[in-house]
C-alpha cells in the first residue's frame, strides 16, 4: 500500500488588531526567521516569564523575521515567538535594521508578558474568590447545623455543658472565618475586579 506525505502546515495570518499586530501561525514556513532578539543584539535574557513565580519555562522571547527586500533595502518585522508553537505575534511596522528590530522585537515581548501576567494574576485571583464563596457557604452551613443540633438537644431536655461550650466555640471561629473570607472577597474584587483575567474567568 502506498503511503501518502503528510501536507506540512503553511503559514497563515490572523486578523490585524489595532496596535497593527497580527497572530502568525507557522510563521517559518512562509516568513524568513532572522533569529531571536537575543540572539541577533546583547540582552541578559532569553526571553520574559509569562507566570510571576517565573518557575515555568513559558516565556514570551522577541522574535525578527525578514521580509523579502524592497529597492534594494532589507525589511524586517518583529514580535515575539508563540511559547507553545511555531506561531508567532509580530508588528508589521516594518523596519530596515535587524538590530533595531531586535530591541523593538524584546520591548514587545515584554510589554506583552507583562500584560499576560497581569491576566493571570485576575484570572488567578478570580478563582481565589470563587472558591472563597463556596468556603463562606460551606460553614454557614455548618455553623446552621450545630445551631440546630443545640436547639434540639435544649428541646430534648439534654444538658451537656462541654459539648455546648464545644459547639459555640466552633460557631465562633467558623464566624470568624466567613468574616475574613468576606473581607478576602472584598479586597480580590477591588483590586482585580475590572481586569479582563477577572471578566473572563
Amino acid at each position: 500500500m502506498r503511503k501518502t506525505k503528510t501536507k506540512e502546515k503553511s503559514i497563515v495570518y490572523g486578523p490585524v488588531y489595532e496596535d497593527r499586530t497580527r497572530y502568525v501561525e507557522n510563521a517559518s514556513k512562509g516568513l524568513r526567521l532572522v533569529g531571536f532578539a537575543d540572539k541577533i543584539t546583547h540582552l541578559n535574557h532569553k526571553g520574559w516569564y509569562i507566570d510571576d513565580d517565573e518557575r515555568g519555562c513559558d516565556v514570551m522571547r522577541g522574535v525578527v523575521y525578514q521580509l523579502p527586500a524592497r529597492r534594494g533595502k532589507k525589511r524586517f518585522v518583529y514580535g515575539y515567538a508563540d511559547p507553545y508553537d511555531d506561531g508567532a505575534v509580530l508588528c508589521f511596522d516594518v523596519v530596515e535594521d535587524a538590530s533595531r528590530a531586535a530591541h523593538l522585537a524584546d520591548d514587545f515581548a515584554e510589554r506583552s508578558a507583562e500584560r499576560e501576567r497581569a491576566w493571570r494574576r485576575a484570572s488567578d485571583a478570580r478563582h481565589e474568590y470563587e472558591n472563597l464563596k463556596t468556603e463562606i457557604q460551606e460553614a454557614r452551613e455548618r455553623v446552621l447545623s450545630l445551631g440546630r443540633e443545640l436547639r434540639r438537644l435544649a428541646r430534648d431536655g439534654v444538658s451537656v455543658p462541654s459539648l455546648r461550650e464545644a459547639a459555640r466555640g466552633k460557631m465562633g471561629a467558623l464566624y470568624h472565618r466567613i468574616q475574613n473570607a468576606r473581607k478576602r472577597r472584598a479586597e480580590l474584587l477591588a483590586d482585580f475586579g475590572r481586569s479582563d483575567g477577572w471578566a473572563s474567568y
